[in-house]
């Protein structure tokens, strides 16, 4: 009787090396896709919102507005780089990917907007923010499902 225990022990803990080594993964390929979406938004490339949104994804942006469907969501983001004419630059850091099921992650973390101008065309400051991003693994790959983006506020 104590020997099937230690099996069932053993086939745990080797079940549970194999589970973290999978979610390891899955967070590298979530990390990697993140940069790729600032990498090409960077770039001017709204086409990516076609590669790595789902379908049905929305967005609510830091003025609060939820759109909805990822062709709503591309046009949004074609929108904003093209008035942005290239000068904008975002950068973005990953705090968390925090796994709630193995095919469903938050991804937390803090972006900055830089280059930004105003309707006058002066120059503003860097635009400092939040986001949290919702992903799922669907068919094999890793999409984006929710985007809410905040802007943090500091008063003097």
């Amino acid at each position: 009787m104590s020997c099937a225990y230690f099996w069932v022990f053993a086939l745990s803990i080797c079940f549970g090396a194999l589970s973290g080594q999978a979610e390891e993964r899955n967070e590298q390929l979530i990390r990697n896709m993140v940069a790729e979406a600032v990498s090409r938004f960077n770039n001017g490339d709204a086409s990516v919102i076609r590669e790595l949104w789902d379908e049905d994804a929305d967005y609510v942006g830091v003025e609060g507005t939820l759109i909805t469907g990822r062709a709503a969501i591309e046009e949004l983001i074609g929108r904003m780089l093209k008035a942005s004419s290239g000068k904008v630059n975002q950068n973005a850091t990953i705090e968390r990917v925090r796994f709630l099921a193995p095919d469903i992650a938050l991804v937390d973390g803090t972006w900055t907007i830089t280059g930004a101008v105003d309707s006058a065309g002066k120059k503003l400051a860097p635009i400092k923010g939040r986001g949290l991003e919702l992903v799922k693994k669907k068919n094999g790959r890793w999409r984006f499902v929710a985007t809410r983006e905040m802007v943090i506020w500091k008063s003097n």
